[in-house]
Formats: structure tokens, sequence, C-alpha cells
């Protein structure tokens, strides 16, 4: 990966650490004031953004890495980690403020929180919305899953604040609807453990070795058939390693053809393939003769064909 790509990383990431800094002291400062348990579980949440904020920034440093003799596949799989990290941290954060909520529902609150709580809520889903929509832009520019990740995790403070302004605006109207800041609180946490699984899913999915993208095959099997000098490809199978995809499959040409030709076919195919799909860092293609004993797709009956693998005339 060019320097680039790791800079932009880097900036978006500043960026909204300095954002989550300021809003996590807000609204917990002004939660306090105000008595609302929503608030300051809210501004938690901004807290945990910066421990994420942070992962990024040392993670970027390894999975940006070029291959090496230790990582022949490159250091994708630290993009991985990061995303994990991110995901169980945003649980454990969304559980702690659940329990803090539902512990504090048998104590009758002494206070209604007041409307600087909803000025500070409402700034906040104004702010993270915004970092939010800036970040998965950088996100897509350099196809990085895990700054992507980084952008849900400002969406999902910005939803968690939602709630936060709705409880105060209706115990302001009916400062008799006991507790409904701590289901406000309740609301933040399924909104964070929501955002968690999002995060964590594709992750642990792609530690399994699982299909990086069931839309690949069909691709590639698109491509092929635009090939003349390509008889058929099989075997296609993919593996995502962070935010690349590892491909490789067999590809089938006539039998009678040389060498050199057949791999420069390949190498040429590769190179299509490299350049269409942005994901696909790297392509193992296996070279095999279009007879009888390899042909997959349109397999011949034997008998019925020559020695080349082309179906001849069962009254010859």
């Amino acid at each position: 990966m060019s320097d680039q790509p790791v800079k932009l990383i880097q900036k978006a990431t500043w960026v909204g650490s300095i954002a989550n800094v300021a809003l996590a002291i807000v609204k917990i400062t002004v939660g306090k004031i105000t008595g609302s348990q929503a608030l300051v579980a809210d501004g938690v949440h901004s807290f945990s953004d910066l421990v994420t904020d942070t992962a990024i920034l040392i993670g970027s440093r390894y999975w940006t890495a070029p291959a090496d003799k230790g990582h022949p596949y490159g250091h994708g799989r630290f993009e991985t980690l990061t995303n994990i990290f991110i995901g169980v941290l945003l649980a454990a954060v969304g559980l702690g403020i659940g329990w803090d909520s539902i512990s504090s529902i048998g104590h009758e609150q002494t206070t209604t929180p007041g409307m600087l709580a909803f000025v500070a809520a409402v700034a906040s889903i104004l702010v993270k919305e915004v970092l939010y929509r800036w970040t998965l832009i950088q996100a897509k520019k350099i196809n990085s899953r895990a700054l992507y990740a980084n952008a849900w995790h400002h969406r999902s403070d910005a939803l968690s604040s939602l709630p936060v302004a709705i409880a105060v605006i209706a115990n302001w109207v009916v400062p008799d609807l006991h507790y409904l800041d701590q289901v406000a609180a309740l609301l933040v946490t399924a909104m964070i453990l929501k955002a968690a699984f999002e995060i964590l899913w594709p992750a642990i999915w792609e530690l399994t070795e699982a299909e990086a993208d069931t839309e690949l095959e069909s691709q590639i099997q698109q491509y092929a058939d635009e090939d003349p000098d390509i008889r058929e490809v099989h075997a296609i199978r993919s593996r995502r390693t962070g935010s690349s995809i590892l491909l490789d499959f067999h590809l089938l040409v006539d039998p009678e053809m040389s060498v050199d030709r057949a791999h420069t076919i390949a190498e040429n195919f590769k190179s299509h393939i490299l350049k269409q799909i942005e994901e696909v860092v790297d392509v193992i293609i296996h070279i095999e003769p279009y007879t009888c004993a390899e042909r997959v797709m349109n397999p011949c009956c034997e008998g019925t064909c020559d020695d080349s693998g082309e179906q001849g005339n069962k009254s010859e």
C-alpha cells in the first residue's frame, strides 16, 4: 500500500478522535449537571470511539505493510483483528451501559434532565452524522474495512444520542414519566450492540476462511466468457485478508497451445481481473488443457470426444 492511503486513514482517524474527545467531555459534563443518565452513557460511548480510533492508528501501521518472508500474503489480517477489537470493545461498552441502566431503574430519579441536555444531544447527533458521512467517503476511496467500521461507530454514536434527546423532551413535557431516561439509556445499549455485531460478524467470518464474495465467481466466469482464448475456468476460490481478496482458480486452454502462449493468456487474464476488481490484490492461476479429463463446466461423454476434448459425432 502506498503512503497516500495510510495518510488518509490517519487523517480521518485523527479528525474523529478530536471530535470524540470534545463530545465526550461535553456530554458527560452536561449529563452530570442536568442529571441525565442517558447523556452520561452517551458520553462514555464517545470515549469508546476514542479507544477504537487509537486501535486504528496503531493497527494501520501493520496492515498497510507490504508482504514479506514472514507474511507472504501480506498483513491484511491485522486489519481484521483491529475490527474484532473495535467490535468487542463496542459490545462491552454497550453491555456496561445497559447494566447500569437496569440497576438504576429501581431508584427514584430526583431530577428531570434540563434542556441543556437536549442541546448537547442534538449537537452530538449533528457532529457525529457529519463525521459518519465524511469517514465513509474516505473509507470508500481506499476500500478500508477498518475505516468503514469506524464510520459506523460514528453513526452508532449519532443514533444513540437520538433517544437521549427524545427522553429529555418527554421528561420536560411530562415530568411524571419516571425512568424514561433509563429506558433511553437501554435503547442506546441496543443500538451499540447492533453496531458491534455488524462489525464483529464479517471479521469473524473472515477468520474462518469463508468465501470472500458470493458474486465474485460469476464475475470471473463472465470475464472468461469474453476471452476467446479461454475455454473454461473452474475451482474458483477466494478468501479475504483485511480489505483485500486473494483469488485462485483453474484456467483451461487449447491442449495444442504452447506453454508460453498459455502463460501469456493467463497473465493477461490476471491483469484484467486486478484492473476490474479493486479488492482483488493477488490471483493464482493453474493452467490446464481443455480435455475431457480436465473439463468441469462442460463435461464430455465417454467415447464422444477426441483427444483435444472436442465433442465428436457418435455416428462416426
